[in-house]
């Protein structure tokens, strides 16, 4: 079996739904096992959600990224059960240089990637972009190796979506969100039953004219989405 650690920073729903997947009858049971929960805060609400659901309190920890023993701290944790990956669920720091060099990642994400793209500036950027060049483009939802830069990492597992017509960002990430547990399973299981197909991350902007309003239109979401505001799996 594959042995997985989580990390979350928020609502923990994408690691309800492995877990589950993971327990008899799901989808990743007897293939993948999660051994354990980082949270990059103590008021997370998914740890108590963890906690609730009978995940081992014992095997749940908290690593602030503020403090000075961040990247030790991660590899302190992850070098007690050495897993297979670590899976990045909704988490919101920059993973430590040290930790990417020593264990391999793996990230949930949707739409685009780079700089200030978290919870649901990523789908208002893309209906923004869109709506810019005046051209739809389903979004992809995908989960990807995780790379020392944000969201560089080859993707394991891709799916494309739909946005629909005069659906707000914040309907389109509760509506994609089941999809985005689907697809993080489905990678773990293509993962533990050897078979992945690695592919690069999608772009959107398919022009350098196209890459100036993309970086234009993350700005916009940065500003439009504070972090106190964004949605996290």
């Amino acid at each position: 079996m594959l042995r997985v650690v989580n990390l979350i920073s928020g609502q923990g729903t994408t690691n309800s739904a492995i877990l589950k997947a993971e327990s008899p009858g799901g989808r990743l049971y007897g293939l993948a096992e999660t051994v354990a929960l980082i949270f990059s805060s103590p008021l997370a609400p998914g740890r108590l959600k963890a906690e609730r659901k009978g995940f081992s309190k014992s095997n749940i920890w908290v690593v602030h990224p503020d403090t000075w023993r961040w990247g030790k701290g991660l590899l302190e944790i992850l070098d007690k059960y050495r897993p297979d990956f670590f899976h990045q669920l909704g988490w919101m720091p920059l993973t430590p240089l040290e930790v990417v060099e020593c264990y391999n990642g793996l990230n949930q994400h949707l739409g685009p990637g780079g700089k200030w793209m978290h919870g649901v500036r990523r789908i208002y950027t893309h209906m923004r972009f869109c709506e810019l060049i005046g051209e739809q483009r389903p979004i992809p939802v995908f989960c990807q190796r995780v790379a020392t830069k944000y969201d560089e990492g080859s993707v394991i597992y891709l799916q494309y979506e739909d946005l629909l017509p005069n659906e707000s960002p914040e309907e389109a990430a509760k509506r994609l969100i089941e999809i985005e547990h689907r697809v993080q399973i489905e990678a773990l299981y293509r993962l533990a039953t050897n078979s992945i197909k690695e592919q690069p991350v999608p772009r959107l902007a398919l022009s350098s004219r196209e890459e100036e309003i993309l970086l234009r239109v993350k700005k916009e979401a940065r500003d439009r989405y504070p972090p106190e505001y964004l949605i996290k799996p």
